[in-house]
């Protein structure tokens, strides 16, 4: 296994710019947003003036005004935390300063683990004989289908600055058929951290992967 850096393809900065968000995909996903927070804000108000006591217009008015507002506050501050509202420039940034890192790996074994809910199907490859690599993601579902994953001889593209965006994955070898399959990773395993991650690197040999 490999791992370096490099200037992105002009390829590659058309993946990027096709990321970026329209006026309509933010104002959509505001929207959304807004009247999740505001709904939840609301149900209270709602809810005792159906079933405990009637409240007058204009505390109805007011309080809803005000929560309006807050519900606004809410979902920027929400939105700005996972990056949503300036996720352009941060594309726009990625492609003016940042690189692409490219993961080259070949291997002759391979262990699949199930999809536990919709997070897409995992995968465990040999690097060495005392390390093994996992990969998940619906990505890697998609070239499974068509027989491109898991293969001997592949590499994947990703971004240096951008929340580790995927960019592209690239086979070179062969389709390479999993020698078993373990079931998801339970609740339990999930809420004592005692998971794997895409792209964790696991200081063990993939014969004692269970």
């Amino acid at each position: 296994m490999t791992k370096t850096e490099r200037p992105y393809s002009i390829e590659e900065i058309k993946v990027l710019k096709s990321r970026k968000y329209s006026l309509w995909q933010h104002f959509e996903n505001f929207g959304l947003k807004w009247i999740l927070v505001l709904g939840v804000l609301l149900a209270p108000l709602l809810i005792y003036d159906k079933f405990i006591d009637k409240v007058s217009s204009d505390i109805q008015l007011w309080t809803t005004i005000l929560l309006v507002i807050i519900s606004i506050v809410v979902v920027r501050y929400w939105m700005n935390k996972n990056g949503e509202l300036n996720w352009n420039k941060t594309v726009e940034n990625e492609i003016k300063n940042g690189k692409a890192q490219v993961l080259k790996i070949k291997t002759e074994r391979v262990i699949k683990r199930k999809d536990p809910e919709d997070f897409g199907s995992g995968f465990y490859l040999k690097i060495d004989e005392k390390k093994t690599i996992f990969l998940q993601g619906q990505y890697l579902d998609e070239l499974q289908y068509s027989r491109k994953f898991p293969n001997t001889d592949f590499e994947i593209v990703r971004t240096k600055l951008s929340f580790n965006e995927l960019i592209d994955i690239n086979s070179f070898g062969k389709y390479l058929k999993p020698e078993r399959k373990l079931e998801p990773f339970s609740k339990e395993q999930y809420k004592s951290g005692n998971f794997h991650c895409d792209g964790d690197i696991l200081e063990i040999p993939i014969d004692e992967i269970i």
